[in-house]
């Protein structure tokens, strides 16, 4: 069933205008001093609940209103999202970013890397690749995996320039990935090289011994709980351990050494794990020179647009980053301190 203010008002009309309805009313009244009072009411009533099925139907409206703003709002971002890689008509510098921890589930992920690379060179357009990193290191698996394909790229395509631009740092692994470029740049105060490897832990088992606690682990192997921190580790363990980590260490020297060619001062310092300035590291051959993102992409891209390749987030973590950003500028610019 529907309803209508119209109805409502109809109703109320046919009792007022009907002159017996009168009469009685009247007569009633006259036997009955309440009788007003109750019609009063009864008014009152009809007149409120009139009002407040109007205010439904508003609440109602207005709830499909903020309905449809929301969907087209959700709309229009998976629009955007959908067409924000139009290819460019003129000639474009892919910005790779690499930000964040090397490896597996972390901000910089080879599989992730290597793909945006590969999307890169698609592009008939493209003049030139800039790396802007900012890494303390990681995994010298993922590490080696980036460089390898950069290295790929620069020997199948040799007029396309990669160039990488550190900007806090370029730390053990992040220098890996950025000894692959052609060209590396730095400000003079980032931090460049850590040409090293590391395996840390800790020694416990003297600990379980005092507060009398005995440990029971069972192994098919007699290394496999060579780091076991509650074990004495052995000497065999630790030779063959150290030999590990002397082959990645020389994986990632020869890597660089590949990579910087003549222009690799060689000192005592420089793969003994030991981090450097950006002014130190262009006198030792770890950088070509002092410069910024901007600098690079006036000087050596004047004419080319750049396009971010970036690892794409699901779209609606997007949509609720910049939801929140927007928000979070909206209340910085509504408050100001007394």
């Amino acid at each position: 069933m529907s309803w209508t203010e119209d109805e409502d008002r109809e109703q109320s009309l046919k009792k007022t205008e009907s002159p017996q309805a009168t009469t009685d009313e009247k007569s009633e009244t006259e036997r009955d001093p309440n009788k007003e009072i109750w019609s009063l009411l009864e008014k009152t009533l009809s007149e409120n609940l009139i009002e407040k099925r109007r205010a439904r139907r508003w609440k109602i409206f207005f709830r499909f209103t903020t309905l449809a703003i929301f969907l087209a709002v959700i709309g229009a971002w998976f629009a955007k999202s959908n067409f924000q890689d139009v290819t460019l008509e003129g000639d474009i510098v892919a910005m790779i970013p690499m930000r964040g921890v090397i490896g597996a589930d972390n901000e910089i992920e080879s599989s992730e890397f290597v793909g945006l690379l590969d999307a890169a060179y698609r592009n008939s357009r493209l003049k030139g690749v800039v790396i802007e990193m900012n890494s303390p290191g990681g995994s010298p698996v993922h590490s080696g995996i980036i460089y390898d394909a950069i290295r790929a790229k620069e020997q199948n395509y040799p007029e396309i320039p990669v160039i990488v631009v550190v900007e806090d740092m370029a730390a053990s692994g992040g220098y890996y990935i950025a000894s692959a470029a052609n060209e590396i740049y730095a400000d003079k105060a980032s931090l460049v090289g850590s040409i090293g490897v590391i395996s840390s832990g800790f020694d416990a088992s003297n600990l379980l011994e005092k507060i009398g606690v005995e440990r029971r682990t069972f192994t098919a192997g007699r290394n496999k709980a060579f780091l076991d921190p509650f074990a004495p580790m052995t000497e065999e363990a630790k030779l063959k351990w150290q030999a590990v980590l002397d082959e990645t260490h020389q994986q990632f020297i020869n890597a660089v050494k590949e990579g910087r060619g003549d222009r690799l001062v060689i000192t005592d310092d420089v793969f003994s794990g030991m981090v450097f300035t950006g002014s130190q590291a262009v006198k030792i051959g770890l950088l070509d020179g002092l410069a910024s993102v901007n600098g690079i992409l006036d000087s050596r891209f004047p004419d080319a647009e750049p396009v971010v390749y970036e690892p794409k987030q699901d779209s609606w973590k997007e949509l609720a980053k910049e939801f929140g950003v927007e928000m979070a500028t909206k209340v910085i610019n509504t408050t100001s301190i007394q």
